[in-house]
């Protein structure tokens, strides 16, 4: 099923967009993601690999897309997530930012 709403990922991410995204994930998402989206968090997986449209489900209904993008792999069995709708707009800069900081595999 396609999302009801059309967001798409920057492109060329500008160093205010992704100052704007590491704003927002910091205020919104180290509650349950660590600061680093590396790393685990208290409640929350790493979000570096998680793909553009399973942040885009989760951020906006709490829940995994359906069906799950080819490969990807929840890292948790459970699958709650408070939606947090209110931050629609800053989800191109919220992924943005954790792609910035991905740290490349060895």
């Amino acid at each position: 099923a396609k999302a009801p709403f059309d967001l798409r990922p920057l492109v060329k991410p500008l160093a205010a967009d992704l100052a704007r995204g590491a704003k927002v994930y910091k205020a919104n998402c180290v509650r349950c993601h660590n600061a680093d989206p590396n790393l685990k968090g208290n409640l929350g997986p790493e979000q570096v690999d998680a793909p553009f449209e399973v942040v885009v489900s989760k951020i906006m209904t709490g829940k995994y897309p359906d069906p799950l993008p080819p490969g990807f792999q929840p890292k948790r069995k459970t699958k709650a997530m408070t939606p947090l709708k209110n931050l629609k707009n800053d989800i191109p800069y919220i992924y943005a930012w954790i792609q910035s900081v991905k740290k490349k595999k060895k």
